[in-house]
């Protein structure tokens, strides 16, 4: 006995086995795009820093500049002591150089922007429509 389309059927469902990596794609572009929108910008580095780094058939992967961790979820008030020696040597914000024994950072907010980037995206790109795209496309 043999199945009429059966060639169709397995490319079918190959495309959507596949799905997720073209979704993966377009998910992982608007959240980045949207992303760089709503981060703080004070010098501009973490804003140029996110993007997407790879879509697999699992998982797509955003990525920045470490920092972004703390400026999604805000740190908390801490001191910073010298390790390789007596003072900490640093240049300020006025370009003076700086020496102490020891700096207090305040407590930073957090400034939520990751998760309501990522789940803008997905609303903007229903995933079923590229579902029934690639389907269609496959035949």
């Amino acid at each position: 006995m043999k199945l009429e389309g059966a060639n169709e059927l397995r490319a079918r469902l190959k495309n959507v086995r596949l799905t997720f990596k073209d979704y993966g794609r377009v998910w992982g572009d608007d959240a980045a795009a949207d992303m760089r929108r709503r981060v703080p910008v004070d010098t501009g580095r973490l804003q140029r820093s996110i993007r997407r780094r790879n879509a697999t058939q699992r998982k797509a992967v955003v990525v920045g500049h470490y920092t972004a961790n703390f400026v999604d979820a805000g740190s908390v008030a801490h001191d910073i002591a010298a390790k390789n020696g007596p003072r900490l040597i640093f240049t300020g914000r006025s370009g003076r150089t700086i020496f102490a024994k020891k700096v207090h950072k305040d407590r930073i907010a957090p400034r939520r922007f990751k998760r309501p980037s990522a789940l803008a995206a997905i609303r903007k790109n229903p995933m079923k429509k590229t579902m029934i795209d690639l389907w269609n496309k496959a035949a």
